[in-house]
């Protein structure tokens, strides 16, 4: 009975003072002593024998709350991307103080993170975001209010208008349209009559992308006004919406003087079953006109017009064409498109160039793009690889032959910025040409970063080789480096297909956060442990990522 009684006393002891350690592993964490109480949770571990899951979670989500609490941009943001990793049930609390923050970067990222979390605590903290002092953080809330057709959404973003200039007017149809009930399309009608031309256009087109047939009585009589911005517009809108009646006016649209007008009215015509519309508008790219050579990249029948012109002198003319050929998925643009897919002394942009009723798009090429980037009101850098990498993705869609010879240049040109855009692409097509590419790569001299991507993407396939041991060393020998370094980011209006705001890591950073989460995805002690020796032994500064990855990793 005594022995017993010793073995009970015993355990309790055991229990309390494990109780005792957990509770000093959290106090040091609370206090930022970060290295110490992994340490003390090292020793627990070891007395315990096994990870325990509770405390490390705790002790990751302590991390990220000290991560956007801090006053340094590039901490909160890291918290914030750590955060998207560990989609915890405490993450709301994170994305508040995100919304709260004072920099416009921290809100922007707390408001596309919540746009994924659908419950009422993120419409709550949405609708809050709307009260923040800076206008396009108000703008991105609105927009994802509206993407939910949340039921204030049509009021706030009213007010907001309001607020703004008539100028500004114009950014706020699409909202009206999105929402569309029956208030805000009272609202979107309005804006169809606005003095201000630019939002008139936009209210007309809108109602059009949204499929408003309702509409159509006034958008008719958009197509009969005199001003040519707003005939491009509804031409392209009868079109969109398939409106046969509209017919005849079409037809007198198409011999308008205004060439934008009457290549919007021939491809609605198109739309509407004619073919012969396509013939004026080849005659037009014969002719070099930039809307009619973009345009040929969405109509069936011009490749034999457009191949002529990659050899054009006109690097305006070059590019469209070898752009358009590569939406036919023609492989002819290949030779061209190098000039602009790889880069060279020229260093050269490319940026969005819209017809006067903005149904149109062309791209402009810009020479020096670096002399430039300060005196546009866009990250002129951002749309340039956003550009780059649309064409890259564009390439796929051709013969594997053809798209592994323009990736195989693109290694051997060091494109950095394109390799992990590219290596993805590899690694998802998944065929033997593209592992054995990969594995080519993947000893590739003189271009580390280029081998890393490529032995991480052969640990991910679970291809035979040292691959996971390389990743391994590659993140031991960089570890100490700030790894959470984001790319510039587009605003919402400008994005390609309405893509999201994203954290984008630039291209070393995200290459080691990859490396970690490969290793983490395991869900095994080592993905544990290596992330433990990355937030104790790496750059302070990535501690805030690697914690919701431990976090994802326990889940």
């Amino acid at each position: 009975m005594g022995l017993l009684k010793n073995l009970v006393l015993t355990s309790l002891v055991f229990v309390a003072c494990h109780a005792l350690d957990k509770e000093h592993v959290a106090y040091l964490m609370q206090s930022k002593e970060i290295d110490a109480s992994i340490s003390l949770y090292e020793t627990y571990k070891k007395e315990l024998g096994r990870h325990d899951f509770e405390i490390l979670v705790h002790m990751a989500t302590i991390i990220l709350e000290q991560g956007i609490k801090s006053n340094d941009l590039t901490i909160q943001l890291s918290s914030l991307y750590g955060t998207a990793f560990a989609t915890m049930t405490s993450s709301m609390d994170i994305l508040e103080q995100g919304i709260k923050s004072q920099n416009f970067e921290t809100q922007l990222a707390a408001i596309q993170l919540l746009a994924h979390m659908h419950d009422d605590r993120g419409d709550e903290l949405l609708t809050k975001a709307m009260a923040s002092p800076f206008l396009m953080a108000r703008m991105e809330a609105g927009f994802h209010l509206a993407s939910r057709k949340h039921r204030k959404a049509a009021g706030h973003i009213e007010a907001l208008m309001y607020k703004l200039p008539q100028e500004f007017w114009f950014y706020f149809p699409q909202f009206f349209a999105l929402i569309g009930t029956s208030d805000s399309i009272d609202v979107l009608k309005k804006l169809m009559e606005d003095p201000m031309s630019m939002t008139r256009v936009e209210a007309i087109l809108c109602a059009a992308r949204f499929g408003r047939d309702d509409l159509l009585f006034k958008i008719r009589a958009h197509a009969t006004h005199l001003n040519h911005d707003e005939q491009e517009a509804s031409a392209s809108a009868l079109g969109m919406l398939k409106d046969s009646k509209s017919i005849p006016q079409l037809q007198r649209l198409s011999k308008s003087v205004s060439i934008p007008v009457k290549l919007a009215a021939l491809r609605s015509l198109y739309m509407l079953g004619d073919t012969q519309a396509l013939l004026p508008i080849f005659d037009m790219a014969h002719q070099y006109d930039l809307f009619a050579i973009a345009l040929l990249g969405e109509l069936p029948g011009g490749e034999e017009v457009l191949a002529p012109l990659l050899k054009h002198e006109n690097i305006q003319v070059r590019f469209n064409a070898a752009f358009s050929l590569l939406q036919r998925r023609d492989a002819r643009c290949l030779p061209a498109l190098e000039e602009f897919l790889l880069r060279n002394a020229k260093d050269l942009g490319f940026q969005p160039h819209g017809s006067i009723g903005h149904s149109l798009n062309a791209w402009k090429v810009v020479p020096s793009m670096q002399h430039h980037v300060k005196k546009l009101p866009f990250d002129l850098a951002a749309m340039t690889l956003q550009m780059r990498e649309q064409m890259l993705s564009g390439c796929l869609e051709l013969s594997e032959n053809d798209f592994l010879k323009i990736a195989e240049k693109i290694f051997r040109h060091h494109e950095f910025d394109l390799i992990p855009l590219l290596v993805q692409l590899l690694e998802n097509h998944h065929t033997e040409g593209a592992i054995d590419l990969l594995k080519r790569h993947a000893e590739h001299a003189g271009a580390p970063l280029i081998r890393a991507y490529c032995n991480l993407a052969l640990y991910r396939l679970k291809e035979k080789g040292p691959y996971e041991e390389r990743v391994r060393h590659w993140i031991g020998r960089v570890q100490s480096q700030e790894m959470v370094r984001f790319r510039p980011s587009l605003p919402w209006n400008l994005r390609k297909n309405a893509s999201p705001y994203e954290l984008t890591p630039e291209e070393s950073t995200r290459l080691l956060l990859e490396a970690y989460q490969a290793l983490a995805n395991r869900h095994d002690e080592k993905g544990i442990e290596i992330l433990l020796q990355g937030i104790k032994e790496g750059h302070p500064k990535n501690r805030y990522a690697l914690a919701g990855l431990l976090i994802h990793t326990l889940q």
